[in-house]
């Protein structure tokens, strides 16, 4: 993968949505479900070139999350990929705890990745990769692992806002390890900003800075290039929500970085919240 091509998925990477076309899926949250559907639609210098979604159910302590992400346009010319993911586990106010991550990432017929992360009860968790890759030329700790949770179990945790409160309404750091890379999402309060998105939402949003940390299973060489990553900053929003432990989720309304290309953005188009779950 290209350092453009980094760049150009850096958003999403940020906020780990690996996950579409959200009609079908949102359509699946029926208000007696707790939890929430989002999409996204990404865009490098204002045209679109991916989608994305995150449909996650909340049910007592339990929590199954899906996602779709794929490109679309001319970033298909030379990254053409789509990558559909599922995470559970269970969670509170304080925490999120998985138990199974399973990824599929497929670029074409010939090339294809599936990954599953299994968390024991030791808490370190396994992972199986077909095909399989050296976990031992960039290695990540057991305690990193430990440390870190699958991608879109971070998004969870964002989500259910476990580190936001009033001084730091986006959270304060989403630890990630997705099977073979262990980096953290790392989020700075700005200030609070009134913001539109056209059929979507109208009202106050947390501006927040986020940085994307890595920390152990990558390449020399994508480490520096990491250190030179542009700041992100994103739109945070608090939802009512009765499904979430502290009442609200934290929705990111749009997420972007000015790169030397130009600005790469993630934009919410589509937001549905169910009740229940977890009061």
């Amino acid at each position: 993968m290209t350092k453009m091509t980094r760049a150009l998925i850096l958003c999403a990477a940020a906020l780990a949505l690996w996950p579409a076309q959200a009609s079908e899926k949102l359509a699946a949250l029926e208000p007696g479900n707790g939890g929430l559907g989002i999409a996204y639609s990404i865009a490098f210098w204002g045209v679109p070139f991916g989608h994305t979604n995150f449909d996650a159910k909340f049910a007592g302590d339990s929590y199954r999350t899906t996602s779709h992400f794929e490109t679309s346009g001319v970033v298909s010319a030379f990254w053409g990929a789509t990558i559909d993911a599922s995470s559970s586990g269970e969670y509170s106010a304080q925490a999120v705890k998985p138990s199974v991550y399973d990824s599929f990432y497929r670029r074409s017929a010939e090339k294809k990745e599936r990954v599953k992360v299994t968390y024991g009860p030791s808490g370190i968790p396994v992972t199986e990769a077909d095909p399989p890759y050296n976990t031992t030329k960039y290695p990540v700790t057991d305690a990193q692992k430990k440390d870190g949770l699958d991608p879109l179990s971070a998004v969870s945790f964002i989500m259910l806002g476990v580190k936001s409160d009033a001084a730091r309404p986006c959270g304060t750091v989403a630890p990630v390890f997705d099977g073979r890379r262990r980096y953290n999402i790392e989020f700075t309060y700005l200030r609070d900003e009134p913001v539109n998105i056209a059929g979507v939402y109208a009202g106050k949003a947390h501006l927040c800075q986020m940085r994307y940390n890595q920390i152990a299973g990558f390449k020399p060489k994508i480490l520096k290039e990491g250190r030179a990553f542009p700041p992100i900053f994103g739109w945070f929003a608090d939802i009512p929500g009765p499904g979430a432990p502290n009442g609200h989720y934290v929705v990111a309304l749009k997420v972007w970085a000015s790169t030397g290309w130009g600005t790469v953005a993630a934009t919410l188009t589509q937001l549905k919240v169910g009740g229940g779950g977890k009061g």
